[in-house]
Protein backbone atom coordinates (compact mmCIF):
# COMPACT_ATOMS: atom_id res chain seq x y z
CA UNK A 1 0.00 0.00 0.00
CA UNK A 2 1.32 3.73 -0.78
CA UNK A 3 0.03 6.97 0.76
CA UNK A 4 1.60 10.49 0.31
CA UNK A 5 1.14 12.17 3.50
CA UNK A 6 1.11 16.59 3.55
CA UNK A 7 3.84 18.49 5.50
CA UNK A 8 4.74 22.30 5.72
CA UNK A 9 7.73 21.36 3.41
CA UNK A 10 6.58 19.26 0.75
CA UNK A 11 5.21 15.45 1.06
CA UNK A 12 5.69 12.38 2.97
CA UNK A 13 5.56 9.24 0.65
CA UNK A 14 5.00 5.47 2.80
CA UNK A 15 4.95 2.56 1.35
CA UNK A 16 3.56 -0.50 3.52
CA UNK A 17 4.86 -4.27 1.37
CA UNK A 18 3.16 -7.14 3.03
CA UNK A 19 2.95 -10.85 2.42
CA UNK A 20 -0.57 -11.74 1.61
CA UNK A 21 -0.83 -15.69 2.35
CA UNK A 22 -4.18 -15.74 0.47
CA UNK A 23 -2.79 -14.52 -3.07
CA UNK A 24 -0.07 -17.28 -2.47
CA UNK A 25 -2.38 -20.23 -2.03
CA UNK A 26 -4.58 -18.88 -4.48
CA UNK A 27 -1.55 -18.65 -6.78
CA UNK A 28 -0.30 -22.20 -5.84
CA UNK A 29 -3.79 -23.78 -6.26
CA UNK A 30 -4.19 -22.56 -9.77
CA UNK A 31 -0.70 -24.02 -10.58
CA UNK A 32 -2.04 -27.55 -9.57
CA UNK A 33 -5.19 -27.09 -11.35
CA UNK A 34 -3.60 -26.47 -14.21
CA UNK A 35 -1.06 -29.08 -13.91
CA UNK A 36 -4.21 -31.58 -13.46
CA UNK A 37 -6.13 -30.45 -16.59
CA UNK A 38 -2.67 -30.71 -18.82
CA UNK A 39 -2.46 -34.15 -17.43
CA UNK A 40 -6.05 -35.15 -18.06
CA UNK A 41 -6.11 -33.51 -21.74
CA UNK A 42 -2.88 -35.40 -22.40
CA UNK A 43 -4.46 -38.78 -20.97
CA UNK A 44 -7.52 -38.22 -23.68
CA UNK A 45 -5.28 -37.43 -26.39
CA UNK A 46 -3.39 -40.32 -25.67
CA UNK A 47 -6.36 -42.59 -25.68
CA UNK A 48 -8.21 -40.88 -28.03
CA UNK A 49 -5.10 -41.28 -30.65
CA UNK A 50 -4.81 -45.33 -29.54
CA UNK A 51 -8.45 -46.20 -30.18
CA UNK A 52 -8.13 -43.99 -33.98
CA UNK A 53 -4.92 -45.59 -34.47
CA UNK A 54 -6.33 -49.03 -33.32
CA UNK A 55 -9.56 -48.76 -35.67
CA UNK A 56 -7.74 -47.71 -38.61
CA UNK A 57 -4.75 -50.83 -38.12
CA UNK A 58 -7.37 -53.13 -37.01
CA UNK A 59 -9.09 -53.21 -40.63
CA UNK A 60 -5.93 -53.10 -42.70
CA UNK A 61 -4.05 -56.07 -40.15
CA UNK A 62 -7.40 -58.05 -40.94
CA UNK A 63 -7.60 -57.12 -44.95
CA UNK A 64 -3.21 -58.75 -44.53
CA UNK A 65 -4.41 -61.49 -43.07
CA UNK A 66 -6.99 -62.34 -45.21
CA UNK A 67 -4.52 -61.60 -48.08
CA UNK A 68 -2.17 -64.08 -47.36
CA UNK A 69 -4.80 -66.61 -46.14
CA UNK A 70 -5.97 -65.88 -49.94
CA UNK A 71 -2.80 -66.30 -51.47
CA UNK A 72 -1.60 -69.34 -49.94
CA UNK A 73 -5.37 -70.88 -50.66
CA UNK A 74 -4.41 -70.17 -54.25
CA UNK A 75 -1.31 -71.44 -54.14
CA UNK A 76 -2.20 -74.91 -53.09
CA UNK A 77 -5.19 -74.91 -55.69
CA UNK A 78 -2.89 -73.92 -58.56
CA UNK A 79 0.05 -76.15 -57.23
CA UNK A 80 -2.56 -79.58 -57.62
CA UNK A 81 -3.31 -79.16 -61.86
CA UNK A 82 0.29 -78.07 -62.54
CA UNK A 83 1.88 -81.18 -60.28
CA UNK A 84 -0.95 -83.29 -62.11
CA UNK A 85 0.03 -81.91 -65.72
CA UNK A 86 3.69 -82.11 -65.60
CA UNK A 87 3.76 -85.87 -64.25
CA UNK A 88 1.49 -86.50 -67.52
CA UNK A 89 3.48 -84.69 -69.86
CA UNK A 90 7.00 -86.52 -67.86
CA UNK A 91 5.23 -89.82 -68.46
CA UNK A 92 4.47 -89.10 -72.23
CA UNK A 93 8.24 -87.70 -72.77
CA UNK A 94 9.06 -90.85 -71.45
CA UNK A 95 6.44 -93.50 -73.32
CA UNK A 96 4.45 -91.25 -76.10
CA UNK A 97 2.20 -94.30 -75.91
CA UNK A 98 1.20 -93.30 -73.08
CA UNK A 99 -0.23 -89.46 -74.60
CA UNK A 100 -4.16 -90.97 -74.92
CA UNK A 101 -4.25 -91.93 -70.93
CA UNK A 102 -3.00 -88.82 -69.69
CA UNK A 103 -4.33 -86.45 -72.41
CA UNK A 104 -7.73 -86.39 -70.64
CA UNK A 105 -6.53 -85.82 -67.37
CA UNK A 106 -3.98 -83.23 -68.54
CA UNK A 107 -7.06 -81.28 -70.07
CA UNK A 108 -9.24 -81.55 -67.19
CA UNK A 109 -6.82 -80.08 -64.72
CA UNK A 110 -6.48 -76.92 -67.39
CA UNK A 111 -10.35 -76.41 -67.03
CA UNK A 112 -9.90 -76.69 -63.26
CA UNK A 113 -7.23 -73.51 -63.86
CA UNK A 114 -9.73 -71.90 -66.26
CA UNK A 115 -12.25 -71.65 -63.90
CA UNK A 116 -10.11 -71.29 -60.60
CA UNK A 117 -8.56 -68.27 -62.78
CA UNK A 118 -11.86 -67.00 -63.76
CA UNK A 119 -13.50 -66.62 -60.60
CA UNK A 120 -10.13 -65.48 -59.05
CA UNK A 121 -10.38 -62.52 -61.43
CA UNK A 122 -14.22 -61.39 -60.72
CA UNK A 123 -13.10 -61.44 -56.90
CA UNK A 124 -10.39 -59.44 -57.38
CA UNK A 125 -12.22 -56.65 -59.91
CA UNK A 126 -14.84 -57.02 -56.68
CA UNK A 127 -12.09 -55.59 -54.22
CA UNK A 128 -11.03 -52.78 -56.70
CA UNK A 129 -14.73 -51.73 -57.06
CA UNK A 130 -14.62 -52.36 -60.93
CA UNK A 131 -17.30 -55.02 -60.80
CA UNK A 132 -20.28 -53.31 -63.03
CA UNK A 133 -24.15 -54.62 -63.54
CA UNK A 134 -25.94 -54.04 -66.54
CA UNK A 135 -28.90 -53.82 -64.80
CA UNK A 136 -32.55 -54.36 -67.09
CA UNK A 137 -36.02 -55.46 -65.47
CA UNK A 138 -35.68 -58.67 -64.45
CA UNK A 139 -38.27 -61.37 -64.05
CA UNK A 140 -36.86 -63.42 -61.34
CA UNK A 141 -39.80 -66.58 -62.05
CA UNK A 142 -38.73 -66.82 -65.91
CA UNK A 143 -35.32 -66.72 -65.16
CA UNK A 144 -35.46 -69.41 -61.94
CA UNK A 145 -37.63 -71.74 -64.46
CA UNK A 146 -34.89 -71.07 -67.65
CA UNK A 147 -31.93 -72.02 -64.20
CA UNK A 148 -34.21 -75.51 -63.20
CA UNK A 149 -34.85 -76.55 -66.54
CA UNK A 150 -31.12 -76.33 -67.29
CA UNK A 151 -29.75 -78.20 -64.40
CA UNK A 152 -32.34 -80.90 -64.63
CA UNK A 153 -31.50 -81.54 -67.99
CA UNK A 154 -27.86 -80.81 -68.36
CA UNK A 155 -26.19 -81.16 -64.61
CA UNK A 156 -28.71 -84.04 -63.50
CA UNK A 157 -26.09 -87.13 -63.76
CA UNK A 158 -26.59 -88.34 -60.29
CA UNK A 159 -30.52 -88.04 -60.68
CA UNK A 160 -31.33 -85.88 -58.06
CA UNK A 161 -35.02 -84.90 -57.57
CA UNK A 162 -35.45 -81.06 -58.20
CA UNK A 163 -38.54 -79.21 -57.68
CA UNK A 164 -39.78 -75.93 -58.43
CA UNK A 165 -42.77 -73.95 -56.28
CA UNK A 166 -43.54 -70.53 -57.86
CA UNK A 167 -46.26 -68.45 -56.61
CA UNK A 168 -49.24 -68.12 -58.37
CA UNK A 169 -48.86 -64.62 -58.73
CA UNK A 170 -46.01 -63.36 -61.12
CA UNK A 171 -43.35 -62.26 -59.02
CA UNK A 172 -42.59 -58.07 -58.96
CA UNK A 173 -40.25 -57.14 -61.70
CA UNK A 174 -36.77 -56.16 -60.11
CA UNK A 175 -33.87 -54.49 -61.88
CA UNK A 176 -30.55 -56.05 -61.58
CA UNK A 177 -28.02 -58.01 -63.76
CA UNK A 178 -29.71 -60.80 -65.53
CA UNK A 179 -26.44 -62.67 -66.28
CA UNK A 180 -25.16 -62.43 -62.57
CA UNK A 181 -28.50 -63.36 -61.49
CA UNK A 182 -28.58 -66.85 -63.54
CA UNK A 183 -24.91 -67.12 -62.06
CA UNK A 184 -25.86 -66.66 -58.46
CA UNK A 185 -28.49 -69.25 -59.16
CA UNK A 186 -26.38 -71.64 -60.83
CA UNK A 187 -23.53 -71.31 -57.71
CA UNK A 188 -26.29 -71.91 -54.74
CA UNK A 189 -27.98 -75.11 -56.98
CA UNK A 190 -24.34 -76.58 -58.01
CA UNK A 191 -23.28 -76.10 -53.87
CA UNK A 192 -26.81 -78.07 -52.52
CA UNK A 193 -26.13 -80.58 -55.29
CA UNK A 194 -22.61 -80.83 -53.83
CA UNK A 195 -23.99 -81.86 -50.27
CA UNK A 196 -27.04 -83.93 -51.28
CA UNK A 197 -26.48 -87.42 -51.33
CA UNK A 198 -27.40 -89.26 -54.91
CA UNK A 199 -30.83 -89.16 -55.96
CA UNK A 200 -31.44 -86.63 -52.72
CA UNK A 201 -33.97 -83.75 -53.28
CA UNK A 202 -33.34 -80.32 -53.78
CA UNK A 203 -36.11 -77.59 -53.43
CA UNK A 204 -35.85 -73.82 -54.83
CA UNK A 205 -38.77 -71.50 -54.12
CA UNK A 206 -39.61 -68.24 -54.18
CA UNK A 207 -41.69 -65.56 -52.86
CA UNK A 208 -41.93 -61.84 -52.08
CA UNK A 209 -41.88 -60.65 -49.17
CA UNK A 210 -42.12 -56.88 -48.47
CA UNK A 211 -39.93 -54.86 -50.38
CA UNK A 212 -37.71 -58.30 -51.30
CA UNK A 213 -37.93 -60.82 -53.76
CA UNK A 214 -36.56 -64.00 -52.02
CA UNK A 215 -35.41 -66.86 -53.52
CA UNK A 216 -34.66 -69.94 -51.33
CA UNK A 217 -32.41 -73.41 -52.65
CA UNK A 218 -33.36 -76.08 -49.71
CA UNK A 219 -30.98 -78.98 -49.70
CA UNK A 220 -31.39 -82.51 -47.10
CA UNK A 221 -27.61 -82.83 -46.85
CA UNK A 222 -25.81 -83.34 -43.83
CA UNK A 223 -26.46 -79.57 -42.38
CA UNK A 224 -24.04 -76.32 -41.25
CA UNK A 225 -23.19 -76.15 -38.12
CA UNK A 226 -24.27 -72.60 -36.57
CA UNK A 227 -19.63 -71.81 -36.55
CA UNK A 228 -19.67 -72.84 -40.01
CA UNK A 229 -22.14 -70.63 -41.34
CA UNK A 230 -20.02 -67.95 -40.76
CA UNK A 231 -17.20 -68.57 -42.64
CA UNK A 232 -18.76 -70.35 -45.82
CA UNK A 233 -19.05 -67.12 -47.34
CA UNK A 234 -15.41 -66.61 -46.83
CA UNK A 235 -12.93 -67.24 -49.81
CA UNK A 236 -11.62 -70.31 -50.23
CA UNK A 237 -13.50 -72.17 -47.37
CA UNK A 238 -14.24 -76.04 -47.35
CA UNK A 239 -15.55 -77.76 -45.21
CA UNK A 240 -13.30 -80.75 -44.11
CA UNK A 241 -15.68 -83.94 -46.34
CA UNK A 242 -15.88 -81.79 -49.28
CA UNK A 243 -11.72 -80.95 -49.43
CA UNK A 244 -12.12 -84.45 -52.03
CA UNK A 245 -13.87 -82.29 -54.25
CA UNK A 246 -11.61 -81.42 -57.22
CA UNK A 247 -13.67 -78.76 -58.77
CA UNK A 248 -14.57 -77.32 -55.36
CA UNK A 249 -12.45 -74.15 -54.91
CA UNK A 250 -14.26 -72.61 -52.13
CA UNK A 251 -15.26 -69.68 -53.96
CA UNK A 252 -18.48 -69.90 -55.24
CA UNK A 253 -20.43 -68.86 -52.35
CA UNK A 254 -18.22 -65.85 -52.36
CA UNK A 255 -18.98 -64.94 -55.98
CA UNK A 256 -22.35 -65.51 -54.93
CA UNK A 257 -22.29 -63.21 -52.42
CA UNK A 258 -20.69 -60.85 -53.65
CA UNK A 259 -22.95 -60.28 -56.71
CA UNK A 260 -26.12 -60.61 -53.92
CA UNK A 261 -24.55 -57.28 -52.46
CA UNK A 262 -23.66 -55.37 -56.02
CA UNK A 263 -27.57 -55.58 -56.35
CA UNK A 264 -28.46 -54.32 -52.98
CA UNK A 265 -29.29 -57.82 -51.10
CA UNK A 266 -27.99 -60.40 -49.34
CA UNK A 267 -27.95 -64.11 -48.70
CA UNK A 268 -28.96 -66.02 -45.54
CA UNK A 269 -28.57 -69.63 -44.73
CA UNK A 270 -31.14 -71.51 -42.12
CA UNK A 271 -31.66 -74.73 -41.41
CA UNK A 272 -33.72 -76.98 -43.46
CA UNK A 273 -36.49 -78.87 -41.26
CA UNK A 274 -35.18 -82.59 -40.83
CA UNK A 275 -31.40 -81.98 -41.78
CA UNK A 276 -29.57 -80.00 -44.57
CA UNK A 277 -29.70 -76.25 -45.56
CA UNK A 278 -31.26 -73.65 -46.85
CA UNK A 279 -29.84 -70.77 -48.87
CA UNK A 280 -32.11 -67.49 -49.09
CA UNK A 281 -31.49 -64.90 -51.96
CA UNK A 282 -32.81 -61.83 -50.94
CA UNK A 283 -32.95 -59.36 -53.98
CA UNK A 284 -34.94 -56.27 -53.14
CA UNK A 285 -37.65 -54.94 -55.36
CA UNK A 286 -36.27 -50.99 -55.98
Amino acid sequence: MAVNIPKSTGWLSLIVIGYDNLVTGIFHSQIIFYIIINFIGIAALFLLSSLYIGNILKPLEEGHKRQVAFVAAASHELRTPLTVMKAGISSMREDASKAKFFLPYIEEECDRMTRLISDMLLLASSNAKTWTLEKEPVEIDTILIETYDMFCSCYNSKNYRLTLQLPEEELPIIFGDIERIKQIFAILIDNAMSHTPMEGVIALRAFNQKDYVIVEVEDHGPGINDEDKKLVFERFYKKDQSRNNKNNFGLGLSIAKELAELHGGNITIKDTPGGGATFMLWLPLH
